[in-house]
């Protein structure tokens, strides 16, 4: 436990110190997700990133309704943070230079289920 309490505070303070305006690159999430001793779907430093990227998507919702048009899932499949973060990293590839957020969205908007009517895929 103590080890993932060091990991924590580092990965926090590499993030969030004085001078680094870059945003979170998905190449930085994986290399976050690979640091992290054991299934970095388990990481709280993970877990709190896409959690506070949901979040941002659910005030999004609030002024444009933006997911009626994209998830027509149970939000208990859809907003599992382990799914998102497994998901996240498989694309690295795909998205190696992309915002982490992005990828977020990418997940949702691919994930969903919907049409393009908002019908059940």
């Amino acid at each position: 436990m103590r080890n993932a309490s060091i990991y924590i505070v580092i990965s926090i303070s590499l993030y969030l110190s004085p001078g680094h305006t870059n945003a979170l690159s998905i190449d930085d999430f994986v290399a976050a997700c690979d640091a992290f001793p054991g299934d970095c779907s388990d990481s709280p430093f993970l877990q709190a990133y896409v959690g506070g990227a949901l979040d941002l998507v659910a005030m999004l919702d609030e002024e444009t309704e933006y997911l009626d048009r994209i998830y027509c899932r149970s939000p208990s499949d859809f907003f599992d943070t382990r799914k998102i973060i497994t998901y996240m990293v498989s694309k690295q590839d795909q998205y190696s230079e992309k915002n982490a957020m992005l990828v977020v969205i990418r997940y949702l908007e691919e994930m969903g289920g919907c049409s393009i009517d908002g019908q059940l895929n």
